[in-house]
């Protein structure tokens, strides 16, 4: 069988996806890519079954989201999503593009993954054997924008609690990455959706979030169109993600 370096999966935009204005709401970038990426790991050999043998599975460590504009109900969309090397040594990039019927951009994205023990919750050291497998499809590029580290202001403000039950809770036993963006979302006001629109974000996973733990969503405004967010874990004393989240 010959490995397809870009892989291509089309999906069709549901009722209990939409917002109310019919509109995709932000975690379903995230869903849809988590899906094609797991679907071309399985492809290429090292999906999830293949890592759990290894005792090892995928993480998503960061991601940069570019909405060109929301999908709307019962519009499909095709992902492309493809695998393109390894930086800072740890780092699995992957990039994807949200393309409408008429192959229009809908969205891009870049993606930064790690390798963790599934044991031990520690990062392993990128495999060899595993890059063989992946293709690099060098110049491929969806953003041409780095993935850096989040500087979070002094000033941020409480806004909600959250707590980490069956719900959020996925295969890994922690909290889905989907989840934080549901959570960010949330941090915003209805008349922020009907008068706003999500032009990027940009999330990076600092560290896991376990059944029954809670989570303090704090925000800082930087201006009207900017904010960062920050989830603070009340139950370890650790920060579990950070979001830079901008409006059109």
């Amino acid at each position: 069988m010959t490995l397809k370096p870009v892989w291509t999966e089309t999906t069709t935009v549901k009722p209990y996806e939409t917002d109310f204005k019919g509109l995709w709401k932000p975690h379903c970038f995230f869903q849809v890519f988590q899906q094609a990426a797991t679907n071309h790991a399985e492809h290429l050999g090292v999906g999830y079954h293949a890592l759990l043998d290894k005792g090892v599975a995928w993480l998503l460590a960061r991601l940069k989201l570019k909405v060109y504009r929301l999908p709307a109900l019962e519009e499909t969309l095709t992902i492309q999503t493809w695998p393109r090397g390894l930086q800072q040594k740890i780092f699995f990039m992957r990039d994807f593009y949200l393309l409408d019927s008429h192959e229009q951009k809908v969205a891009a994205a870049t993606s930064a993954w790690m390798v963790v023990n599934v044991e031990q919750r520690s990062i392993v050291k990128p495999d060899p054997a595993m890059l063989k497998w992946l293709p690099a499809n060098p110049g491929r590029l969806a953003l041409e924008e780095r993935i850096d580290k989040i500087i979070v202001p002094d000033d941020l403000q409480e806004l909600f609690t959250v707590q980490a039950r069956f719900s959020t809770i996925d295969l890994i036993g922690h909290v889905n990455n989907t989840r934080y963006i549901e959570w960010a979302a949330d941090c915003f006001s209805m008349d922020d959706y009907r008068e706003k629109e999500l032009d990027s974000l940009q999330i990076n996973y600092a560290s896991e979030v376990k059944p029954d733990e809670q989570v303090s969503l704090q925000v800082s405004r930087q201006n009207d169109k900017t904010f960062v967010i920050a989830g603070s874990n009340l139950t370890s004393g650790a920060r579990a993600f950070e979001v830079v989240w901008i409006w059109k």
